[in-house]
């Protein structure tokens, strides 16, 4: 009876390994599949979508209704700009929704010059100011400028 109790011991230890196993291999099936319908990666129907990345590297006060920024697109691909938003202090908005703006390159920095119309506010040395950019991609990027 003692050997009998053994091998059964044996038996299960082999079939909860073999139930690992299978269970490993449709893990990593899934894994598989799952990659191959997300779209991105080296299963997927295609490249992973490029990556746009600005921050501000310096910013000029030109005049009380111009600022230049100088963008950076330290992203993997080109985005043009579409629009932009100045909010003050105060909370008062200029927008300019149908602008052309510039096409920036990936890895390189591109001067933007923002306009606005002076009738809500202008822009005055010393006090901070909201710029918001919208890309071609919809994305949406805001940088805090002091003029």
């Amino acid at each position: 009876m003692g050997g009998e109790a053994k091998h059964r011991s044996t038996g299960v230890k082999f079939g909860i390994v073999v139930l690992f196993s299978i269970l490993a291999v449709f893990l990593a099936f899934g894994a598989i599949i799952y990659a191959g319908t997300s779209g991105c990666g080296s299963f997927g129907q295609g490249p992973c979508p490029g990556l746009v990345v600005l921050t501000i590297d310096s910013h000029t006060l030109n005049s009380p209704t111009n600022v230049t920024l100088n963008v950076r697109n330290s992203g993997s691909v080109a985005v043009t700009l579409i629009s932009y938003y100045v909010k003050n202090a105060t909370g008062q908005v200029y927008a300019n929704s149908s602008w052309s703006g510039p096409t920036l390159s990936a890895n390189a920095v591109t001067p933007i010059n923002i306009l606005i119309d002076g009738i809500a506010f202008t822009f005055q040395s010393g006090h901070t100011y909201n710029v918001y950019v919208v890309t071609s991609r919809n994305g949406q990027w805001g940088f805090t400028i002091q003029a």
